[in-house]
């Protein structure tokens, strides 16, 4: 086959069942990473998409049970996989992962990756039926499992904080969501439904296929084309793009209660920036500046000099234009504690940033960037984050970017981002 496309070393191919593929040939790896996506949007049937994974990686039709398939993998000299549901923006994607040995390494030139991209398709497209069903007892397992796992969220204060803070910030759009469902849809899961659902998914939406490793890019591309038809496939539907640019008001403020030792605060922020904007960048310097490394303010002032957190620190989510600001405190350092946030805040709005502050915050980022040529999952992940939001780096065009951002560009970048929701999970 012939590529239709090239991004930094992955090498693109459009194959026959409107699946999109990429592959990576490189040299440092022994293992050869494959990841199947299948995107669709959280306000669409949530709670049957995050169990269908779960359900699918239980059994197929050739190896119905879980140690059918270890077996299976073992003999694939150790081969790994697995199935999740994740939330990036407002997409909700179904991931599927086999790793292996790559051939090379295997006496004989094993086709080990070909038995990997039989089983990474086995897994998604075909799996345990009752009839014409899923398995009935597979599915009221994986239902009540994630049930008991909503359930548990609010036993990790911190995970239930940051949940509800999104919940009240971003009420009315599908970015509220759980990856996991809700408790309501999730009674709602029946085998045949979630069925239903599965043909749906795989005959009509965007799916993406990532091979990195030691491979030959036209090789694995004719093997793809092989083994990835999916009946019935005929057309691929378009999801609605990520919700970003959102009116902010006065900040709205949430208070609630619970037995809780320590106190979580989270302080949402809209910056209405994402990966295809300009500024990109500059928010993520804003943000290693404020909270998101060791040297960061958050972490030195807030946490270290004050005395007023436990823990502290900001992350940003770049496919949905918000930086999410958590800290862990005494229920009786609440206002101090939120006083001085605030007060960092506003001091790298005004421009108070050392150059050091910089440089510390660029030695990191750089670091980090240089991390995705650590692991083929790593570059996989970042590739298919930054896609969705339209807008993809090499790693030395990233380096480029982070070397050019001067305190300036940190400033502006700052002074637009807007606090929406102030959120406190305080004691009863």
């Amino acid at each position: 086959m012939t590529p239709a496309g090239k991004w930094s070393d992955f090498h693109i191919y459009d194959l026959d069942s409107k699946i999109k593929l990429f592959v990576q040939p490189t040299g440092r790896f022994k293992n050869v990473a494959l990841r199947l996506f299948v995107r669709a949007h959280l306000g669409e049937d949530p709670s049957a998409t995050a169990v269908l994974p779960h359900v699918l990686s239980r059994g197929t039709r050739k190896r119905p049970t879980m140690a059918k398939i270890t077996e299976h993998l073992d003999g694939m000299y150790g081969a790994a996989a697995d199935a999740e549901a994740v939330k990036i923006g407002e997409n909700h994607v179904l991931s599927f992962r086999v790793d292996c040995v790559a051939d090379r390494h295997l006496p004989g030139r094993s086709g080990n990756v070909k038995a990997a991209m039989e089983f990474l398709m086995e897994m998604a497209t075909d799996p345990a039926r009752s009839g014409k069903s899923l398995r009935e007892d597979y599915v009221a397992q994986e239902v009540h499992n994630q049930q008991r796992a909503l359930e548990d969220m609010m036993s990790d204060r911190a995970e239930w904080a940051s949940q509800r803070c999104l919940e009240a910030m971003c009420k009315g759009e599908a970015y509220a969501t759980h990856e996991m469902g809700t408790l309501a849809g999730l009674k709602k899961v029946t085998a045949s439904s979630l069925a239903a659902r599965h043909k749906l998914l795989f005959e009509t939406h965007p799916m993406e296929l990532y091979v990195a490793g030691r491979v030959e890019p036209d090789e694995i591309a004719a093997l793809a084309n092989r083994i990835f038809r999916i009946r019935g496939r005929s057309t691929v539907c378009g999801i609605p793009e990520t919700v970003v640019d959102v009116p902010v008001g006065e900040p709205r403020r949430v208070t609630e209660t619970m037995d809780v030792e320590q106190g979580k605060l989270v302080i949402g922020m809209r910056t209405r920036v994402t990966y295809r904007d300009p500024d990109s960048t500059a928010l993520s310097f804003f943000n290693g500046i404020f909270g998101a490394f060791a040297h960061s303010r958050l972490f030195v002032n807030v946490r270290e000099r004050h005395g007023l957190a436990y823990s502290a620190g900001s992350s940003l989510e770049k496919t949905k234009g918000l930086m999410m600001i958590h800290a862990g405190i005494d229920v009786a350092k609440f206002e101090k504690c939120l006083e001085v946030i605030l007060a960092e805040l506003e001091s790298i709005r005004a421009g108070r940033i050392s150059d050091g502050e910089i440089e510390a915050t660029r030695r990191a980022m750089m670091e980090r960037a240089r991390a995705v040529l650590d692991s083929p999952s790593r570059a996989i992940a970042g590739l298919y984050e930054r896609r969705l939001s339209g807008k993809v780096l090499t790693v030395d065009e990233a380096l480029g970017e982070i070397a050019a951002v001067g305190k300036e560009a940190v400033v502006e970048v700052a002074r637009k981002a807007k606090i929406d929701t102030i959120y406190w999970l305080t004691s009863k």
